[in-house]
């Protein structure tokens, strides 16, 4: 077990400072163990001496709420264009991101486009959708009703 906290030590052990380094980015055993106690340390919430799961998992939620702030204070700095400290509704519309959100014309094409020439005109359209009306409208009235969107499992 003494040996899983050492590599975990080791793993976790935070980047050298440039004090901490030599000018060729070597490292001396008294400074690495100094970086290694100072670590453990940190890790050790309790200060008991010893670390557990529950302490190594709070320190990296700790360090994942750290990081996830200073990502949003650099979206927040990128996105206040006027630099007032403060988000107008334009600057925070320039948060959206149009492009992210994956669009695919395919499942349409392969709907509608019956003669698969390539476009879509109003007679294929008006054919595909009144055939899911159709579908829908379970008594033939030629009106849905309520009922029959939630049978359809439509929400209304």
């Amino acid at each position: 077990m003494r040996f899983t906290i050492v590599a975990v030590m080791f793993a976790l052990a935070a980047p050298l400072s440039a004090q901490q380094a030599g000018e060729d980015g070597s490292l001396t055993r008294s400074d690495f163990i100094s970086q290694m106690d100072a670590e453990f340390s940190r890790l050790d919430g309790d200060a008991n001496g010893f670390i557990n799961e529950g302490e190594i998992l709070a320190s990296q939620r700790q360090s994942a709420r750290e990081e996830a702030l200073r990502q949003n204070a650099r979206v927040f700095a990128g996105l206040d264009a006027d630099k007032d400290g403060q988000l107008s509704q334009q600057e925070f519309a320039a948060l959206a991101n149009p492009d992210a959100i994956p669009v695919d014309a395919a499942p349409l094409m392969q709907q509608f486009d019956s003669d698969r020439d390539g476009v879509i005109t109003l007679v294929e359209y008006r054919i595909g959708t009144q055939a899911n009306f159709d579908k829908i409208d379970s008594d033939r009235d030629g009106v849905v009703s309520d009922m029959e969107m939630r049978a359809a499992g439509i929400v209304r």
